[in-house]
């Protein structure tokens, strides 16, 4: 996995921003080993790990800011984070200049705010307030996780969502096809919190909610939406392999970053 290529694998080895379960700092050398692992069917180059500063939120921030915009002339970047705060500057980076679209697939909304303190719930936020007009959305949100304000904050703030029983109700591929259809004429930045998947699937999470996704389903979301989409990056965050069962979550995180990829 070396050597010039229009793929590029990194690394954000960052919790600070974490309000939960702190860990995720280890899952970029979990996710690398798995991905490795994995059958070769595209040239990948491994950038290794942001030099993060413990303790610094902002500048870690920027670093991830600035790694981002060197690359934004690549095809697609694949990152391991990291607590998902590390998505909100990547795509700040890969934005300048351009609409950039932001799908996510998370059990949370992630639309807190500053003052509520230092936390990676504030992720969808603060690409609202960097991108106004871009289309967002959030995929597997979980009712009984999220406060009501947050539901009437998203409709303020024009973040489509669509909840775990939303998923349900309409069918995996409807909702691809719905999502497809609102972010068509954008480019695009897939953000993957793995705690979107069910803890029995995926225990080794910063904010672990019952009910939520299989593995085949977040398999499938993540096929669909890159195949039709071709995102420029797509991330996974959230993993924290302190909490996790035979690494059955990173390999997960490694598993949608390599069927993100688009041919």
């Amino acid at each position: 996995m070396s050597g010039e290529s229009s793929i590029v694998f990194f690394g954000v080895p960052w919790d600070g921003a974490v309000a939960g379960r702190p860990g995720a700092r280890y899952a970029p050398a979990h996710i690398r080993t798995a991905l490795c692992s994995l059958p070769k069917r595209f040239d990948l180059e491994d950038m290794g790990d942001i030099d993060v500063v413990i303790g610094d939120a902002e500048e870690t921030w920027k670093r991830i800011k600035e790694t981002a915009k060197a690359l934004n002339n690549r095809r697609q970047l694949l990152i391991a984070g990291g607590d998902h705060s590390v998505s909100a500057f990547t795509y700040q980076g890969l934005a300048e200049g351009r609409r950039l679209g932001y799908i996510v697939l998370d059990a949370h909304l992630d639309l807190r705010t500053t003052s509520e303190g230092l936390t990676s719930g504030l992720t969808t936020r603060l690409i609202r307030e960097y991108a106004k007009e871009a289309p967002i959305t959030v995929i597997g949100v979980r009712p009984w996780a999220n406060p009501r304000y947050m539901f009437n904050l998203a409709e303020k703030l024009d973040v489509d969502y669509y909840t775990i029983d939303d998923l349900e109700k309409l069918g995996l591929d409807e909702v691809v096809d719905r999502v497809v259809s609102r972010h068509k004429d954008v480019k695009n930045y897939i953000s993957i919190d793995l705690d979107v998947v069910d803890p029995a699937f995926a225990p080794g999470v910063n904010a672990p909610s019952p009910g939520g996704l299989s593995t085949r389903e977040t398999i499938k979301l993540v096929t669909g939406l890159s195949k039709a989409l071709r995102p420029i990056a797509v991330d996974t965050v959230e993993v924290s392999p302190p909490y996790d069962v035979g690494n059955v979550t990173s390999n997960l995180a490694a598993v949608l970053l390599y069927v993100s990829v688009w041919q």
